[in-house]
């Protein structure tokens, strides 16, 4: 499964009507969009580190993210002295001083970023005004997006695509929601390019008992938004070798399953997480 973090939803907007995202309407505390098939979830942040890590764990803790099997994909605007398209190799946070490695295993020159695209990135708390090393960019939710899936994921499987929205201005009104749909709008194909390579990988590795699973939506009463969630923990049991089946025959021994409403099924989704994670 694919897991993005956008910091804006202006930004977020060409990707899930590319994609054809559906909103998740099951309570979630941040807007999330999710794939039919469940091959793609993604969330919106909101601006600055703090919402930024707090979303990304949201998501991760959520949806069952496998270390071996998924990626994180961080995507948004930044700023930099020239125009295009990058994969970053190097976060660092302004406040703390601290850098960032993602691990660059996987060759994306064929999506549209070779190896001189990629550059380095420095999280920032407001707009910077003025920049001085074309090889620099600036924006203000990467080092918590990284710093908080690093406890979760190995950094190989984290990928930072960045566009540059802007050259620094010290008037963060000039940046519009407008202007950073459209910088998004112009990058989509070159994201979905990405996306499907990634998708390669992790389709590969996944393969679950399509039976059990229609079965169990069915006793659980799920619904559309509980169906995608559950599928996420089929696969995630699926890639972590646990014994789905085990899990749901012990909750029938305890009177938990099958259910008898919706709310029941939800509960049970929870108590599933709670033993595969």
């Amino acid at each position: 499964m694919l897991f993005i973090v956008c910091a804006l939803s202006c930004e977020a907007k060409p990707l899930i009507s590319a994609l054809s995202l559906r909103k998740d309407t099951f309570g979630c505390p941040y807007d999330t969009f999710f794939a039919e098939d469940s091959s793609v979830v993604l969330t919106v942040s909101g601006m600055g580190t703090v919402l930024a890590a707090s979303a990304t764990t949201y998501l991760l803790t959520r949806f069952g993210f496998s270390p071996e099997k998924d990626f994180l994909i961080n995507f948004g605007s930044c700023a930099g002295k020239e125009p295009g398209f990058h994969l970053i190799n190097k976060i660092t946070d302004e406040a703390t001083g601290r850098s960032f490695y993602p691990d660059m295993l996987y060759d994306l020159s064929a999506c549209g970023l070779s190896r001189s695209s990629e550059k380095a990135l420095v999280t920032v708390s407001k707009v910077v005004a003025s920049l001085e090393d074309p090889n620099v960019l600036y924006e203000m939710e990467a080092s918590a997006v990284f710093l908080a899936a690093s406890r979760f994921i190995p950094p190989h499987r984290m990928v930072f695509l960045k566009y540059v929205s802007d050259s620094g201005t010290d008037d963060p009104k000039k940046i519009t929601a407008a202007m950073l749909q459209e910088g998004a709008e112009k990058q989509v194909s070159k994201v979905l390019s990405v996306l499907d390579y990634l998708k390669t990988i992790v389709e590969d590795d996944y393969a679950i008992d399509e039976d059990l699973f229609i079965n169990t939506f069915l006793n659980l009463m799920a619904s559309e938004t509980m169906r995608h969630e559950l599928r996420q923990l089929f696969r995630y049991a699926k890639a972590e070798g646990i014994d789905m089946e085990k899990i749901l025959s012990d909750l029938e021994n305890e009177g938990l399953y099958p259910v008898n409403s919706k709310r029941e099924g939800k509960e049970v989704i929870n108590v599933i997480r709670q033993r595969l994670i």
